[in-house]
């Protein structure tokens, strides 16, 4: 599985993208910014688990992140 992620702001944009995207064959779904983050926190915890290494750095970014969303 392949993955898109893109920052759009205009609501008549992302109806554009994700009906672009049904055209072509393609699942699309509009996130939340915790939605997002979420995803990026367990893709990093899966990748541990492959490697068993995870930089420290990225996950006190990802848990920066959180909390001054949450401010």
């Amino acid at each position: 599985m392949d993955l898109v992620i893109g920052n759009i702001k205009s609501k008549q944009d992302i109806k554009l993208f994700t009906e672009l995207a049904k055209r072509l064959g393609l699942k699309a779904k509009e996130l939340s910014v915790e939605e997002a983050e979420d995803y990026a926190l367990g893709e990093a915890i899966m990748e541990g688990r492959k490697t068993g290494y995870v930089e420290e750095e990225a996950i006190m970014k990802t848990l920066r992140n959180i909390k001054s969303k949450k401010q």
